[in-house]
């Protein structure tokens, strides 16, 4: 720890010699750069608070920099920038244009393909579907002619072998052959099934087996017999209990012959007594045309299994997926409709029907060829049925429910009726029967496999050309920037300290002189140029007639200074920072002194504190400057407050790395409120002073405070009354002798109080300190004698009758034996404050 001690406090303009003190050995100030780490530049930096002053020469010819950096070439810099735009336009003008383009013609090669490709799918469509319900149609005329107006006592020869070869043909999962009985006839069908219901089985199951019908007993495969008479799916509900057939309507519907064929299928059931049907049913025998009911799917887990899946799953020519399928049912007549209606005026009647599963997906494959991938197909009826299939090349996938293809393809749509096709049912709305329809469109796959790299690969190829134009004027452009860039980058430094170190209104003016400064040196500059002389005697002569006066004290000048009538300033002092600083290396004086005014001035900031300068140990802000606020007094204690407990925080969590007796340190605040003047004197080193009894009257106020309390004047407890704080106030109980004031009445702010309250004696922590007690001497401050006091007790001896200079540079010092003030003069009285003189 290096401490500056003064050999000479004599008001006297006499030189004063500095000496300091390392620990070790006084030495004098010169030498302190060699003898200890803590140098006379180190106190200059914390004197001006965060350690950076700039001198007034420094600060012009940084300022002057900048005004020429910013100005220099400007119509260059323009020309700069209007040449890089129009370059940058017409670059980026074409790539978009022929970006653009390529894409364009992608675009339409898209269109176009899907165009071509769409109709061609329709057009395949219509084919298997016309092609595949052609053989069903073609399958119920070999009835006809099978049956030779024998309806309904029909088997159809051959049938499981017929319907095998329909269902191949047709990509069907089943086709069931159901005669029409009239009610009438309902005894005689009856007994025609007991008769004939082993005929079309064991030929069947000789089929399936691929054994001689001779050799085949149905009864040992495990077939039901017959029932002896119809039966009815009693379903009012839904499915039901198989029930005897009661004639309570006039045709019946009974399942004969089925394919594939399986041992446990229903035989001889009234269809019609499913109400599922019925509407479609009586459709088809009303239309003569081929009706299709809803479609159905397993896809969801909660649909239940039922005899239908099991049917689809065993088939062996396909491969179930449980997606949609559909039931259609298709006329049979009972002779050909082509016969002369002359020779038999009768029309042919519907005397029978097909019911066929119809598997979706087996429509949609092999509608593309290998390598066109991406189409959607929506699939949609007339009973509020979507389904969305995608189309790879030759299989096809369901999608989902819904119709789930993208919107903006909608322009592209592609589409056909299964009804037109085929000639069936289209009803008017859902109540008989539901009319298929497809609608086919692109997807972003199909339409990215249209899209190529050439568009890019010509921006690309523009771009390089641009680059390359560019290249020249940008390699100038860079070394010309690369000088203003230093200039720059100098001049901004300098003002980022400048602003740290003055508020706004200072900062401005001090930008215009130097501005103002600039000119006329240029112009001093200019007739020098003119009027040189070869004669160095003439050149003497007219130097030593110059100014003595620096063109910035120049009298008449402005002066930059202003003056605020209503202040609150704030001293703060470490009680015991001297002793604990004599056993501490500067470095752990500078880590404790930066982490307490590194949070002071957070606080401050958030605050709306104005700091003003750090010297030494001393904290020194200011309210109310360099804008008013009409609460300086209540926002300077709330200051005070917080930095208190900041204190108590920090140095208590200090006192491990640097030792107990960390925690023991205190801080002593002043307040004192009032008229400010506050500017920069010009010169050397120049930075924003306060000046004025204020300043003095709040440093006294601090030099008789006491540890861990804030002390405060008449003048900032009436400003703290006017604003309703009269609770935080407690009058001290003897009055303060100050140097040309006389004794003082003074106060202690807790702004933490809630209600009044007057002590009787001061209060300390838990220590009262009264007349038999020395809390480091300041008992004597507050018992208002002045003659056994210490002058300033907790600094050394040899400081102790050191000058006082405010932060303006005026004189505070009450202690002092002299009745004379010192103001200070130029570097004398740098970083002085608080009972300290610090030469720098």
């Amino acid at each position: 720890m290096v401490t500056l001690t003064s050999e000479n406090s004599s008001t006297e303009h006499t030189p004063t010699v500095t000496t300091c003190s390392t620990g070790m050995k006084v030495v004098k100030k010169e030498e302190c750069l060699e003898e200890g780490d803590f140098s006379s530049r180190q106190f200059n930096n914390d004197a001006s608070g965060d350690g950076m002053h700039t001198g007034n020469g420094g600060t012009r010819d940084l300022y002057t920099e900048l005004e020429v950096a910013k100005k220099e070439d400007r119509w260059v810099f323009w020309l700069r920038i209007l040449t890089t735009l129009v370059l940058l336009a017409v670059a980026v003008t074409v790539c978009v244009v022929v970006y653009l383009e390529g894409r364009k013609s992608e675009t339409k090669s898209f269109e176009q393909d899907f165009s071509d490709l769409g109709e061609k799918m329709v057009q395949s469509f219509e084919a298997k579907v016309e092609q595949r319900f052609g053989v069903i149609d073609a399958f119920a005329e070999s009835v006809t002619s099978d049956a030779n107006h024998s309806f309904p006592y029909v088997t159809p020869p051959n049938y499981a072998f017929r319907a095998e070869t329909a269902a191949t043909l047709a990509q069907l999962f089943f086709i069931i052959f159901i005669p029409i009985v009239q009610k009438e006839q309902l005894e005689t069908w009856n007994q025609y099934v007991q008769q004939n219901e082993q005929q079309w089985r064991v030929e069947g199951w000789a089929q399936v087996i691929g054994a001689n019908p001779e050799d085949v007993n149905v009864t040992d495969v495990g077939f039901y017999p017959m029932p002896p008479q119809m039966m009815n799916f009693h379903n009012p509900n839904g499915p039901g209990p198989v029930q005897k057939v009661t004639p309570d309507h006039t045709l019946f519907y009974p399942v004969w012959c089925t394919w594939p064929l399986n041992p446990s299928s229903a035989a001889n059931v009234d269809m019609y007594g499913d109400v599922d049907h019925r509407v479609t049913i009586d459709t088809t025998l009303e239309t003569g045309k081929p009706t299709f009911e809803v479609s159905h799917d397993y896809l969801d887990e909660e649909t239940e299994k039922d005899g239908r899946y099991g049917l689809l799953k065993s088939n062996r020519n396909f491969d179930y997926q449980d997606d949609p399928h559909a039931l259609a049912w298709f006329p049979i007549f009972d002779k050909f409709s082509y016969i002369d209606s002359n020779s038999d005026p009768d029309p042919p009647r519907v005397s029978g029907l097909f019911l066929v599963i119809v598997y979706w997906r087996t429509y949609f494959d092999d509608l593309l060829p290998p390598g066109s991938d991406g189409i959607f197909v929506i699939l949609e009826n007339t009973c509020d049925q979507v389904y969305t299939y995608r189309v790879d090349g030759t299989s096809s996938l369901f999608v989902g429910h819904g119709d789930l293809h993208d919107p903006k393809y909608d322009y592209l749509e592609a589409g056909t009726s299964i009804g037109n096709v085929i000639n069936a049912t289209v009803p008017d709305d859902n109540q008989n029967g539901c009319h298929y329809s497809i609608r086919v469109y692109p997807s972003q796959d199909f339409e990215d496999d249209h899209r190529t790299d050439k568009p890019w690969i010509y921006v690309l190829v523009l771009a390089s050309l641009f680059l390359f134009t560019s290249a020249v004027f940008l390699i100038y452009d860079n070394m010309v920037e690369r000088r203003q860039k230093i200039v720059l980058q100098s001049a901004q430094q300098s003002g980022k300290l400048v602003s740290t170190l003055f508020p706004e209104d200072v900062r401005d003016q001090l930008y215009q002189d130097q501005q103002e400064e600039a000119q006329k040196n240029q112009k001093r500059k200019g007739w020098e140029n003119k009027t040189v002389s070869n004669n160095p005697a003439t050149d003497a002569l007219v130097n030593s007639n110059a100014s003595p006066l620096d063109s910035n004290m120049e009298l008449g000048k402005k002066v930059i200074a202003s003056l605020y009538p209503e202040s609150t300033i704030y001293f703060a002092d470490l009680v015991g920072f001297t002793s604990w600083s004599a056993k501490r290396t500067p470095v752990e004086v500078f880590q404790l002194l930066e982490t307490l005014y590194g949070a002071f001035d957070n606080v401050a900031l958030k605050r709306d504190v104005f700091k003003v300068e750090t010297i030494g140990d001393c904290y020194v802000a200011a309210t109310g400057l360099p804008q008013p606020q009409p609460n300086h007094a209540v926002i300077m204690c709330k200051f005070a407050t917080d930095c208190m407990n900041k204190m108590k925080v920090i140095v208590s969590s200090l006192a491990d790395t640097m030792g107990e007796d960390t925690a023991d340190l205190a801080m002593r605040v002043g307040l004192h409120s009032g008229p400010v003047t506050a500017g920069v004197l010009r010169g050397q080193k120049s930075r924003f002073q306060l000046f004025g009894d204020t300043v003095n009257t709040a440093s006294r106020m601090e030099s008789n405070g006491l540890p861990h309390r804030i002390h405060v004047s008449q003048e900032t407890a009436d400003a703290l009354r006017a604003k309703g704080k009269e609770v935080w106030l407690t009058p001290r109980p003897d009055k303060v002798q100050a140097k040309g004031k006389g004794l003082l009445q003074t106060y202690f702010v807790d702004t933490t109080s809630k209600s009044r309250s007057v002590v009787s004696g001061l209060t300390l922590g838990d220590t009262t300190v009264g007349s038999d007690m020395d809390m480091d001497n300041d008992m004597s401050h507050a018992s208002g004698s002045t003659e056994n006091a210490p002058q300033h007790s907790h600094l050394p001896d040899d400081l102790a009758g050191l000058t006082i200079v405010g932060a303006g540079g005026v004189v505070a010092n009450e202690h002092s034996n002299h009745d004379s003030d010192i103001t200070g003069r130029g570097d004398e009285t740098q970083g002085t404050a608080l009972g300290r003189e610090f030469e720098v």
